[in-house]
């Protein structure tokens, strides 16, 4: 920005980068005297800091604007902006990467006319792109490094269990969650020794070279369930979903729910209604239950026979 800036011959410089549905300025420069000063800052665009109606015909066209004499030219020449602030000299330069629009340079200057000489053009271009260039792939280290946080804050949370994976069969890294889930620990993922395949009983393989395939092809595998040996020869079942970190790729991240608490709660619940359903056939009565909306769940035989109709005729006629 400093040295186009210089080599423009511009009062005021904008450098504004496309960011999704709309433009922002990404850096302002300005002069005072023989200084130029450049501030990297994060702005919306709007008629006060720049003419709307130049931008907007660069993003739309992609050609360059040049105004010698920007109030005296039209149709540029009624835009609030220039009204306002009387602009000169204005240079709006579409910035270009790989036949993708990037961005927009604009140079102003409101003391002369006839500033911004076209055979200056192509070298305003290539520092202005360059810049744009830059910033971008800023913003794009400084996203990934977010996004990178984010998941060391998930992993740290220990709400699920996590782990990293190979395709060779190793543990490459994972959170407490799942260490505490399958009873082993730091010292024993440090030394290697943890390996998914040999924490997958043999039943379960093959539903495992099917998520492979799954993997292989998506590049992701929806959950399912499955069990893994704890480190004490006990079993412990999970809800287990991955993906790889690239497609091609030979890592990838697991996440899993242990299963546990469901599955007990599950038997728990099995083995009220078996008791519920042994006492409605032994009691010599009439008996049913319903459940909250009044929908027949058990019914002795006494009242089957009495009635006359089957269970399945009981929730239909209620």
């Amino acid at each position: 920005m400093h040295t186009a800036m210089e080599q423009a011959g511009a009062e005021r410089a904008l450098l504004i980068l496309s960011r999704g549905q709309e433009p922002r300025i990404e850096a302002e420069a300005t002069t005072s005297g023989d200084t130029v000063t450049v501030r990297l800052i994060d702005e919306a665009v709007t008629e006060r800091v720049l003419p709307d109606s130049v931008l907007h015909y660069v993003l739309r066209t992609r050609e360059i604007v040049i105004l010698d004499d920007a109030a005296a030219q039209s149709p540029f020449g009624v835009d609030p902006y220039i009204c306002q602030r009387h602009a000169r000299s204005i240079l709006c330069l579409p910035l270009l990467n790989q036949a993708k629009l990037i961005g927009v340079l604009y140079l102003e200057n409101n003391l002369t006319p006839r500033v911004f000489a076209p055979a200056r053009i192509s070298a305003l271009r290539l520092l202005a792109s360059q810049a744009a260039i830059a910033l971008e792939n800023a913003h794009l280290y400084r996203d990934v490094g977010e996004r990178e946080e984010k998941i060391r804050r998930l992993v740290d949370a220990n709400i699920i269990g996590i782990f990293v994976w190979d395709v060779e069969g190793r543990i490459l890294e994972a959170n407490d969650a799942f260490l505490h889930m399958v009873g082993y620990d730091r010292g024993d993922l440090a030394s290697g020794r943890m390996r998914w395949t040999d924490l997958t009983p043999a039943e379960w393989r093959e539903r495992d070279e099917r998520a492979r395939a799954e993997l292989s092809s998506t590049g992701t595998v929806q959950s399912y369930e499955k069990e893994y040996f704890r480190k004490d020869g006990g079993r412990v079942p999970v809800l287990i979903g991955g993906a790889l970190f690239e497609q091609s790729g030979s890592e990838g991240v697991a996440f899993v729910l242990d299963l546990t608490e469901r599955n007990r709660a599950e038997g728990a619940l099995r083995e009220s209604e078996y008791k519920l359903r042994k006492i409605i056939e032994t009691v010599p009565s009439l008996l049913w239950s319903t459940d909250p909306a009044g929908e027949p769940t058990q019914l002795s035989q006494r009242m089957l026979d009495y009635s006359g109709m089957q269970f399945e005729d009981f929730l239909h006629d209620g």
